[in-house]
């Protein structure tokens, strides 16, 4: 009976320390940015509370995706040597999420995602998700590199070039592809909602972290023009 008893004991304290190491991370809008950690030789597992994924974007030869249609989880794995990136998961209510992963040499990690209430998502993303796969198909062509090359140097902070290289117009949105590089000897961090203004929809930045001299993509979608 004690051996029953240690077992038992044993494994509801593995269950609890398997649930305690998730990450959960909570978004309600997919032109947030939620931040969460991978794993970079190991299969990650990501979750939607209480609903199933639907599908997985991101920009080509970054991840690869093993779905579980049972459970309507997926497994994420890094395939790119880059240290960070942006992923969109769609879910079955029609309900987007946009997460920076930042990629590590850790063991695998469990993600749990958990966004806006079910009665709440289902009256309101029916209708926002035909805009929001335009914002999510802008995106990728973006990551792509589709769009009119350009080269109009924008003033921005000291310290850095800022640069217009491509453009590109959608429907109603229009995209834009920006290079930012560091000019200082000092290491600079960006945040996405720094490039937010009045008509943006969405901001996505390749590396937020850079070093002095280093280099990235700004990916920004916005309300086309009257």
């Amino acid at each position: 009976m004690a051996s029953a008893l240690l077992a038992s004991s044993l494994a509801c304290g593995l269950a609890t320390a398997t649930a305690t190491a998730a990450q959960i991370i909570f978004q309600g809008s997919p032109t947030e940015s939620t931040t969460a950690i991978v794993s970079r030789t190991e299969p990650n597992l990501i979750t939607i509370n209480g609903r199933k994924i639907v599908r997985i974007y991101g920009a080509e030869g970054m991840f690869t995706v093993t779905p579980e249609p049972e459970t309507g989880s997926a497994w994420l794995k890094p395939i790119s040597d880059k240290p960070l990136m942006t992923v969109f998961i769609t879910d079955e209510d029609g309900q987007h999420y946009k997460i920076l992963l930042k990629v590590q040499d850790i063991p695998a990690e469990t993600i749990i995602v958990k966004g806006a209430t079910r009665q709440t998502s289902l009256g309101t993303n029916k209708k926002a998700e035909p805009h929001n796969d335009d914002i999510l198909n802008m995106v990728n062509s973006l990551y792509g590199g589709a769009g009119d090359e350009k080269h109009q140097k924008i003033p921005l902070w000291k310290g850095t070039k800022f640069e217009l290289i491509r453009t590109i117009e959608l429907r109603d949105m229009r995209g834009e592809t920006y290079r930012l590089t560091n000019t200082t000897d000092k290491p600079i961090i960006m945040d996405e909602r720094e490039f937010y203004r009045d008509g943006v929809e969405a901001v996505v930045i390749t590396n937020p972290d850079l070093e002095a001299g280093q280099s990235t993509e700004i990916f920004v979608v916005n309300e086309a023009a009257q």
